[in-house]
């Protein structure tokens, strides 16, 4: 508990006009405070609602699980090959629930003078039930571990725009953000052109931009338009369904840059749409 104590009135004629107005006010404050620390806390906070909060923690991902009330706890799924941390789920813009789990995990490794070194490690996010929607039928009673190999099972989420997708990328390693955009740059181009303004637009997201080790680089596709965040900051938009297209073939065309998260991708989605 917090105590105070009122100064003693001063002696009448030893103060000045001033002085006794001064020590008066000082006075007065002093009895409010002491009431209000009486009456009630000294601080108030505001909480967020825990699904905002939930929120919040997974599109920043830090840390290895986040402790909210047990209902509501984010998981972060470590990726055995770099021991990064990718989240559980992943919320696009405006979801409180139902947010999309992560269902392809690997790890993009590049050989540099005949070693292979972890670059980032990378997650997929996608709902099941939207892609079983959109291929109806397809691959119904087929065998799932054919059906997890089978390339028109990935270019059905590639170029279907009402599939909800995101990619996130936590690095595993200090980067220049130059050789990133170079790099995705160098498989979009065929797709887009070299003078594709959604290119340029795209590319200049990583201008002046460095990726220090953990952290994270996400890029959202819905409904046509992308979405890139960097450590958790939506940084642009761009609608071009060609865009989101040619990004995700990235990681779930015929040549991948990360084999493992689409063949873990795969295996999961197959056991979703053959029953």
């Amino acid at each position: 508990s917090t105590s105070t104590r009122t100064p003693p009135p001063p002696a009448p004629g030893t103060m000045s006009g001033f002085g006794e107005r001064f020590h008066r006010a000082a006075r007065e404050r002093l009895d409010g405070f002491r009431r209000v620390a009486h009456a009630s806390p000294l601080f108030s906070v505001r909480l967020r609602p825990f699904r905002q909060a939930r929120n919040l923690v997974a599109n920043a991902g830090a840390g290895n699980r986040v402790r909210v009330p047990q209902h509501d706890v984010v998981p972060f799924v470590v990726e055995p090959k770099t021991g990064l941390n990718i989240p559980g789920e992943f919320c696009m813009r405006g979801e409180t629930k139902g947010c999309a789990p992560l269902m392809g995990m690997g790890v993009r490794v590049k050989r540099i003078a005949g070693v292979g070194v972890k670059v980032y490690a990378c997650g997929l996010f996608l709902h099941p039930d939207a892609v079983k929607k959109a291929i109806g039928g397809t691959f119904f009673g087929k065998n799932p571990a054919r059906v997890a190999k089978d390339q028109t099972l990935f270019d059905f989420v590639v170029n279907d725009h009402a599939i909800g997708k995101t990619v996130r990328l936590v690095f595993a390693r200090d980067l220049e953000s130059s050789k990133i955009a170079d790099a995705l740059a160098e498989r979009l181009r065929p797709k887009l052109g070299a003078h594709s303004k959604s290119l340029k637009t795209f590319e200049s997201y990583f201008e002046n931009v460095k990726f220090a080790k953990g952290t994270s680089l996400t890029f959202c596709a819905d409904h046509g338009k992308l979405r890139t965040l960097i450590k958790g900051k939506e940084i642009g938009v761009i609608d071009d369904k060609t865009m989101c297209a040619a990004l995700f073939e990235v990681y779930l065309g015929k040549d991948p840059v990360v084999p493992g998260a689409k063949q873990s991708l795969g295996e999961k989605l197959a056991a979703s749409v053959v029953g």
